[in-house]
């Protein structure tokens, strides 16, 4: 199969690595425009200078395939060392093709801007475009068209190329302006794309764009820590409300907007926020006007490439974040213990403002001592783990409250939920993996990934268990009932 990696950019780009790409060899090469300004002219300072960038720059590793990168276009003063994170991640992998997606910062159109056909320079060499792709997004005329002029004078594209000539190699491209419109608009792009991508690992898809805009430091970072925690939750319409709204702020906003929902489409939703930083961060300027960068990568499971019908499989929280969750839960229950106020926690960690369902369990001497949670949520992750040890600890009617000469006594065990799926073939079920709601009429029970483990039980017995939970009969599973699996990422302060 082939692979195929997508950047949005504010414009598009794909890059071929296996096959020899599609490409016109007698055709347009577009000059580069901002050579000089933006990063330098001569190739052998230019080449030092992304080597440094990317060398000064954490790795990040991950067993995930990565389709699409969110990645920022100012001067490479200012924002190269952000953009340098996603460049490092993807650092000698096999691309055949990136489709950068830009904005446009001088052009209007109703249309998405295409470049059909040639090359980009860079003082690094000639990249060429993929003219298969080009020419399958033209055909459909009602959202594309071949407009060369609008990325005459754009910077938007060009700023990704040298990082990506140091990158990948033997890649071509398919640049594409997305312009501001309406919501359904960038569905229907992102279908476009999604159909072209959905079944191939060797295109790279990159968002290019910058992010708030000429604000004082502090308000820079309240705005784009509010865009970044949409994006990763990948709640591409409430960002799409926000970006109108003026809540939040991105050039490259329609670009964006549309790389989320092309990334949802090949289940590829896995956002990991590499680095931010603000021109005064990065050039250690006035605080007073400065410019947002961010660099965001997306993910999708290895297994889920092979078969999408395999659940995925993913840690979604790093040591710190679990150690600071329950630290948050084990705070959460002391205050409320001592005041009988539910206090809010606040954080700056995106992450924790995902819509995520999870559960809280607590343990005293090896014991159960209450476990409370939500299967799915409409609210921040942070504010389910305080509600729910609140409740695991005061709420649970199987036991009596928990009170706070014990609570130091009180081990303290956090899962969180992966979206619930039906299935209808009990081999899809992973003992240990997954958890097991089972429902029928008006009754359901549910029972989390590691108790099948603690009790060593067969696929058969995890299915009898759940069943009793629920009140049924434990062979009610063959008779009708509805079966519902789930994964949950488990933590606890004994690990």
């Amino acid at each position: 199969m082939k692979k195929l990696l997508i950047i949005l950019s504010i414009s598009v780009i794909f890059t071929g690595l296996s096959l020899k790409p599609a490409f016109a060899q007698d055709q347009l090469v577009k000059e580069p425009n901002v050579s000089g300004t933006f990063y330098p002219q001569n190739k052998n300072k230019l080449s030092a200078m992304i080597d440094k960038m990317i060398a000064g720059v954490k790795p990040f590793t991950t067993n995930e395939h990565i389709s699409g990168i969110i990645c920022p276009h100012a001067g490479y003063i200012y924002s190269g060392k952000i953009a340098a994170g996603s460049y490092k991640a993807i650092y000698g992998k096999k691309y055949s093709t990136v489709i950068i997606l830009a904005p446009s910062h001088y052009f209007n159109s109703n249309y998405a801007a295409v470049y059909p056909t040639g090359f980009f320079k860079t003082p690094l060499g000639k990249v060429p475009v993929n003219t298969n792709i080009s020419s399958k997004l033209l055909k459909n005329s009602d959202y594309f068209k071949a407009q060369t002029n609008v990325f005459e004078r754009e910077h938007a594209i060009e700023v990704q190329l040298p990082f990506l000539q140091k990158s990948l190699k033997n890649f071509s491209i398919v640049p594409i302006i997305i312009f501001p419109s309406n919501y359904s608009y960038y569905e229907h792009i992102g279908d476009i794309l999604a159909s072209i991508v959905s079944d191939r690992e060797d295109i790279l898809i990159i968002a290019s764009t910058d992010m708030s805009h000429f604000h004082n430091q502090a308000k820079a970072n309240f705005m784009d820590k509010t865009t970044l925690a949409l994006i990763t939750a990948g709640n591409a319409p409430d960002l799409f409300d926000n970006l109108k709204k003026g809540n939040c702020e991105l050039c490259g906003g329609a670009a964006v907007i549309t790389l989320m929902l092309t990334m949802e489409k090949i289940k590829a939703g896995n956002p990991h926020i590499l680095d931010y930083a603000t021109s005064a961060d990065t050039v250690k300027s006035s605080s007073d006007q400065v410019v947002g960068y961010c660099s965001v990568i997306y993910t999708k499971s290895a297994i889920d490439i092979n078969d999408e019908n395999t659940e995925r499989s993913k840690n979604m929280l790093t040591q710190s974040q679990r150690k600071e969750l329950l630290s948050i839960a084990r705070i959460s229950i002391r205050d409320y213990l001592e005041t009988g106020q539910r206090k809010k926690i606040k954080t700056e960690d995106a992450l924790f403002m995902e819509k995520r369902g999870a559960f809280v369990t607590l343990n005293k001497n090896g014991m159960l001592r209450g476990c409370i949670g939500r299967i799915v949520s409409d609210i921040p992750l942070i504010n389910v783990i305080t509600d729910m040890a609140i409740e695991a600890a005061s709420g649970d009617p199987r036991f009596i409250p928990v009170n706070l000469q014990e609570l130091d006594a009180i081990d303290l065990e956090i899962s969180v939920m992966s979206p619930i799926e039906e299935i209808t073939d009990i081999n899809r079920i992973k003992v240990g993996t997954h958890g097991l709601i089972i429902s029928k009429g008006f009754s359901s029970g549910l029972l989390l990934p590691q108790v099948a483990t603690e009790y060593n039980w067969s696929t058969e017995q995890f299915l009898q268990q759940t069943c009793i939970k629920a009140g049924l009969n434990q062979d009610t599973w063959k008779k009708g009932a509805k079966i519902h699996i789930f994964s949950a990422e488990v933590f606890g302060e004994l690990d």
